[in-house]
């Protein structure tokens, strides 16, 4: 005997009961889940620098998740047209292993976004109208990310103690530092999850010792005043790393013997 089936159509259950969603989680601001350090101090930073010895000057950074090696070549004899003053090529590379999952080799866009926005932040920092018909060659090989403000901020410090350690005049230290706005309040060097968690992320250049700004990079929506905040926090944030950067440039000048120990 045959029965009528038709198998064009799923067939539905006879008895169907109603979705019952349960209630999201309150999310009304509250304090920060911050339990290592406070919401306007930064993760430590091991900064060192002089040790690629066939460079003119270089350094090496590491802060959270984020390792950074710095070379820098120069002042070198710039090829013809004539120029009065000196130009600065920077370029940024990513380790196979830089991140997770592993990069592909010469298929990677990222590099050249990072490569321009960091000399956006660095070249405000330089004399490089006492450098004419020279250039300068910053290259950075970057073996951890986590973030990419975090590897602009840690990338743009030790680009600044490398070319201070090849002797290259600079108006001031410029040093970086992310702020991110949260709910609750506003978090300075965040993690990942917060910068995911949070709304707008603030990365600026700062030159501490002339308390001038270099550059701003500002991702998210977030009202003016609440930018000018933020402003604020990183440049309080930003000083506390020059002082990390200035006894790594002492220490390594007196390691190599360049600076007599009071």
């Amino acid at each position: 005997m045959s029965t009528a089936f038709d198998r064009r159509r799923i067939p539905a259950p006879e008895v169907s009961q109603p979705p019952i969603f349960e209630p999201l989680p309150s999310t009304e601001a509250g304090p920060s889940k911050r339990v290592d350090r406070r919401d306007d101090e930064a993760r430590p930073i091991y900064l060192r620098t002089g040790l690629i010895s066939q460079a003119n000057g270089s350094g090496y950074i590491e802060s959270g998740g984020v390792k950074i090696a710095c070379s820098v070549y120069g002042p070198r004899p710039k090829p013809p047209p004539y120029s009065p003053q000196g130009t600065l090529n920077l370029e940024v590379k990513f380790a196979p292993f830089a991140s997770h999952p592993r990069r592909a080799p010469l298929r990677d866009t990222e590099p050249a976004a990072l490569s321009t926005l960091l000399t956006q932040l660095l070249l405000p920092s330089l004399h490089l109208h006492l450098l004419p018909k020279s250039s300068v060659d910053v290259y950075l090989l970057i073996l951890e990310s986590d973030t990419l403000t975090s590897v602009l901020s840690a990338g743009l410090t030790v680009a600044s103690a490398a070319i201070a350690d090849a002797g290259i005049a600079m108006g001031a230290l410029g040093v970086g530092a992310v702020v991110a706005g949260e709910k609750g309040g506003l978090l300075v060097d965040p993690t990942k999850q917060e910068e995911q968690e949070g709304g707008a992320v603030l990365t600026a250049g700062i030159m501490p010792a002339l308390n001038r700004v270099t550059n701003l990079w500002l991702t998210g929506e977030t009202e003016v005043d609440d930018a000018v905040k933020m402003i604020e926090h990183a440049a309080i944030a930003a000083k506390d790393t020059h002082t990390v950067l200035a006894q790594a440039l002492i220490d390594g000048a007196q390691e190599r013997g360049l600076v007599e120990v009071a």
